[in-house]
């Protein structure tokens, strides 16, 4: 009677149920991910790659895991959320705006300025984007934003507020999203997949038989996710906002559009270390089949990485160049194609898969676009005389005839008219001026609409020749136009299609003069081929952008830097449709946007870091398994259907799992002496346990269970040793348990 109230006395010592606690919590916790893990694939109906889906498991095991590892540490109820929401803040500023962070993830507000702009480009991209869709940096933002968050409210509803059946509703959520965006894109498995996962949580945070009650509310949250898409309206694509040449094979057919857009807004903004502005190139032009030009087909080549671009075609070392660094911050751009100065030597900062081809020199992704990305480029300002590009004469390589491709039936009126401004001209390059000159001084006029009023908007030589007797379009017109004359003239074209310079704003956190790009800034222009020049600009749209030095007839024989604002010399007349008069210039003091993004590299690191995960999930099994079967034997000690020899065997195991070993040749008394220092408040459940079990080892069996309070006696000497164990072995004993890993070596030796 008196060894039964002493047991009982010990029994609810107060480190027992804290650390059995904790070990319900690494339960808790691991069914929270994995319900996670099965709702996060339910978004694959939705959402091309798997790039994302590994940010997105690795963000809520750091979620999860953060917040784990202080209840570990601590009796605070409210330090481990604190500390995971810090540690969450921190993850998507390290990854997502590290150049505005203190320390690189403390957040500021400047911090918080990039995110909202993240915000905003994703809202774009979700609008212009079909589905599947591709998951760029904006849209894989607002994805760890929301899924972080939802792994945060997870865990603070299941294991601080204590409600583990209402941590469904914010996975709910989650696992509705792909039904609510469109109501065919589900996937049933990943329905029953996040039940049972819901079911497990269920089952890790209240260890007892599931009641039907239970079941019902499981019921009633799966079959709610799945019944809201039907009473919800599903997500339709609202007016296009953001810049044009999305994805499409031809981005011509998208330019006059945006430029017809009421709604100017920013596409990207840059800043130089020379202090100028320089035009950015997205894709060159080079086949004209007649009905209209269209880009060369793009083999992706996965040794043409950004680090190093090749050399620009026909380039000879003589021509004057200088070296600029540009570093460039994507709004909304939804484009395949990275907007570069021309020729771009090296790039770095990128994030995902872009790679660059070796005829236009152009970057391309083939998996996703340019929006959110922040990226330095290297390029070199080249700077011919007018001398050297008289001196290249008429010659053209033999390997750029298909730049000098016509159809057999183009207009007459074209190559009468090339023949009429420019076909006596001695040289290529004073046909290419007179070419220019014709457009820029001419009768012509610039004009968005009169192409679509009149039914000849297009890049086709029927577009191009009633373009030419109209005198009237836009820059896409000017470009084909003076790009078709060239080549029946003999002189290799291409065209070019990207951004002017844009507006000056101010000056970014480094100093260096920083450019606004808008969607007005969309622009095409012809480029042609000089032998030992290579390619070369030309500005024939009236009123738009600036006339190069080495092609204004104007100016002496002397080269000077491309200038960001447009020229002076055309006609008053023509309209420039820039809003700079309008735009809000910004704060000179503001964050350095180009650096902003702080993600470079993170592809490089990310499958070595989702390996990790990996592994630290397959050597993290054995501490549930661990404490499943403590579990397993405790129930039964206390059901009487156990021997002593269960819980003396339990004794050790957690002894050994703690550190402290005790050879298998001991006798339970010397087992006893061993274990007696590390329980000074458990000497009479310890004592009562070894005489049990010499009682069964020696005693004829009785065929009955152990004693009476057997399992209370374990639950105490366990937590005896825990008590005086320490954290840091008390965790190493949560996580990788050696009793478990000696009893799977022993099995594994006697089986060889």
């Amino acid at each position: 009677m008196h060894a039964v109230s002493a047991a009982s006395r010990l029994r609810p010592a107060a480190t027992a149920p804290s650390d059995f606690g904790r070990d319900r919590s690494v339960r808790v916790s691991g069914a929270l991910l994995l319900a996670l893990i099965a709702t996060i694939t339910g978004l694959h109906v939705i959402l091309e790659g798997a790039l994302w889906w590994i940010q997105l498991v690795l963000l809520s095991a750091l979620v999860l895991g953060t917040a784990t590892g202080a209840r570990y540490l601590t009796r605070y109820r409210w330090l481990p959320p604190l500390l995971s929401l810090l540690v969450f803040g921190g993850a998507l500023t390290l990854f997502f705006a590290s150049g505005t962070g203190f320390l690189g993830v403390v957040p500021t507000g400047d911090s918080f300025e990039r995110f909202r702009e993240l915000t905003d480009a994703a809202a774009v991209s979700i609008n212009r984007q079909s589905l599947p869709a591709v998951a760029n940096i904006p849209i894989t933002f607002l994805l760890c934003a929301g899924v972080g968050a939802i792994a945060w409210i997870a865990d603070l509803i299941a294991l601080t507020l204590r409600f583990p059946a209402l941590a469904g509703i914010p996975l709910a959520v989650l696992l509705a999203v792909p039904s609510v965006v469109s109501i065919d894109s589900t996937d049933p498995f990943v329905f029953v997949a996040a039940a049972l996962a819901f079911l497990l949580l269920l089952r890790s945070a209240v260890p007892l038989r599931l009641t039907r009650a239970t079941v019902s509310l499981a019921s009633a949250i799966i079959v709610g996710t799945m019944v809201l898409p039907l009473v919800l309206p599903a997500v339709t694509p609202a007016e296009e906002v953001g810049s044009g040449l999305s994805t499409g094979v031809n981005p011509v057919l998208s330019l006059g559009d945006d430029l017809r857009q009421d709604i100017e807004h920013t596409v990207l903004d840059y800043s130089t270390k020379s202090g100028d502005g320089h035009y950015l190139r997205l894709v060159s032009l080079e086949k004209f089949v007649g009905s209209s030009w269209s880009p060369d087909n793009f083999s992706v080549n996965r040794g043409n990485t950004t680090n190093k671009l090749g050399e620009a075609p026909g380039l000879s070392p003589d021509v004057g160049r200088s070296n600029e660094t540009s570093y460039v911050s994507i709004k909304s751009l939804t484009s395949p194609w990275l907007p570069l100065p021309y020729p771009t030597t090296t790039i770095s900062g990128l994030v995902g898969d872009w790679f660059w081809d070796p005829a236009g020199l152009v970057v391309r992704s083939p998996n996703q676009t340019a929006e959110g990305e922040s990226y330095r480029a290297v390029s070199l300002t080249i700077s011919p005389t007018p001398a050297q590009l008289e001196a290249a004469g008429s010659t053209v390589p033999s390997g750029l005839a298909p730049y000098l491709d016509l159809p057999a039936d183009i207009p007459a009126v074209i190559g009468a008219t090339a023949q009429a401004v420019a076909g006596g001209a001695p040289s290529n390059y004073e046909k290419a001026l007179l070419l220019q000159d014709f457009f820029r001084i001419g009768d012509f006029e610039y004009s968005e609409t009169a192409p679509v009023k009149a039914g000849y908007d297009g890049t086709g030589m029927k577009v191009v020749a009633a373009f030419l007797k109209a005198k009237s379009g836009y820059c896409i017109h000017f470009a084909s136009a003076m790009a078709v004359m060239a080549r029946s003239l003999g002189i290799p074209s291409r065209i070019a299609i990207g951004f002017l310079p844009g507006s000056r704003t101010g000056f970014d956190s480094a100093g260096r003069t920083l450019f606004e790009v808008t969607s007005h800034d969309l622009h095409a222009w012809p480029e042609l081929y000089f032998e030992g020049i290579g390619w070369t600009r030309f500005e024939p749209t009236p009123g738009r952008g600036d006339i190069p030095s080495y092609a204004d007839q104007s100016l002496a024989d002397v080269p000077i830097p491309v200038n960001s604002t447009p020229a002076s010399n055309s006609p008053a007349a023509a309209p420039r449709p820039s809003s700079s008069a309008s735009v809000n210039p910004l704060d000179p003091s503001g964050p350095n946007r180009a650096n902003g993004g702080g993600i470079a590299g993170l592809n490089s690191w990310l499958w070595t870091a989702f390996a990790l995960l990996l592994v630290a999930l397959v050597t993290s099994v054995p501490g549930p398994v661990r404490s499943l079967q403590r579990r397993r034997r405790v129930r039964s000690l206390r059901a009487g259907t156990a021997q002593a020899v269960v819980a003396w065997r339990e004794v050790l195991q957690s002894a050994d799992d703690l550190g402290y070993a005790i050879p298998q040749t001991a006798t339970p008394r010397e087992a006893e002496e061993m274990l007696a220092t590390h329980v000074p408040g458990a000497h009479p459940a310890l004592g009562r346990l070894r005489v049990a079990v010499e009682r069964e080892s020696y005693a004829a069996p009785s065929g009955g269970g152990a004693y009476p309070g057997a399992s209370g006696d374990v639950l105490t000497v366990v937590g005896g040793l825990r008590a005086t164990a320490g954290r840091w072995r008390r965790l190493r004993a949560a996580i990788a348990p050696r009793s478990l890993w000696a009893r799977l070596a022993a099995r594994l030796n006697r089986e060889a």
